[in-house]
This record gives C-alpha cells, sequence and structure tokens, in this order.
C-alpha cells in the first residue's frame, strides 16, 4: 500500500473536523482529562481522531479570546488548546478550500465559522493552517490569518 502524501492526510484531517458532529466533539473534549481519555471517549461515541505525533507542537496566536498557545508541546497539550478553541462555541463549522505543500509544510485555506455559546453571535475567521508531518502524524500546527504571515513562518523555520 503506497504511503499517504502529507496534503492528503491533512485534507482528510480538516473533513473529519467539518462534518464529525460538533456538540458530541465539543463534549467529548471538554470531559476529556488527557490524551489517552480523548482516545478512549472518541472512540467510545464512534468518532475518529487526529493522527498527532506524541510531541506536537501548538503554535496559535491568531485565538479568537485574545489567548496564545505557542510552543505548547504534545499530546496532552493538544487537547488542551481543543478545549480551550471548542468552549465558548455551541456550534462550529469549517469550510477548508485550499491546500497546498510547501517543502515538509502543508497549508491549508480554511473559512471558521462559530457561534458563542454566551451571545449566540456568529463569528467568522479566516485563517491559514499550517502543519508538519512526522511519520504521517501531525508534529507541528499552527495557525495564522493570512498566507502571508503563513509563508513567512514556513521560510523561518
Amino acid at each position: 500500500m503506497a504511503e499517504r502524501k502529507p496534503v492528503d492526510i491533512i485534507r482528510a484531517v480538516n473533513e473529519v473536523w467539518a462534518t464529525r458532529p460538533f456538540e458530541t466533539t465539543r463534549e467529548v473534549l471538554l470531559q476529556s482529562e488527557s490524551w489517552d481519555d480523548a482516545v478512549s471517549r472518541f472512540e467510545d461515541a464512534g468518532l475518529p481522531t487526529d493522527p498527532i505525533d506524541p510531541d506536537v507542537e501548538v503554535v496559535v496566536d491568531a485565538f479568537p479570546a485574545g489567548d496564545t498557545w505557542i510552543g505548547q508541546r504534545g499530546r496532552d497539550e493538544w487537547i488542551a488548546f481543543w478545549q480551550a478553541w471548542v468552549r465558548p462555541f455551541r456550534d462550529f463549522s469549517l469550510e477548508h478550500t485550499y491546500y497546498e505543500q510547501i517543502g515538509d509544510h502543508v497549508l491549508a485555506e480554511v473559512e471558521i465559522s462559530a457561534r458563542a455559546r454566551d451571545t449566540g453571535e456568529l463569528i467568522e475567521i479566516p485563517a491559514v493552517q499550517v502543519f508538519k508531518l512526522r511519520n504521517g502524524l501531525i508534529c507541528m500546527y499552527a495557525v495564522y490569518p493570512n498566507r502571508d504571515d503563513a509563508l513567512a513562518a514556513i521560510r523561518a523555520e
């Protein structure tokens, strides 16, 4: 069997996030105490988990609540990041439109729509995701507000 290309792995990951029921995903994440607990809860709910390297690094400085997640490492921190991300929303949609492999990185242009739990306000966020994979697992995940910032980060690495 041929090894999957990084861009195909990332496209599949985003497709899962675009189609997986958000409320169930949110509940599973918020109830999870660790990576292992989250994997078990996702499996119990019949939902796929993301292919995450044990030493994954999260680099997100465009967080809607103003938080930054730069240099967070490990699967438990991956879960903590997603808990913080899903907590304020009651629904979520991800439209992924463009993918490009640039060296060891995969760039994905996405449109995120989410509705705030407390106010009902619709929040729309255009973003550029940058992923790096090792042995078919995501070892780095970053989010930038635009393509130029994402490309600058790739060049700087």
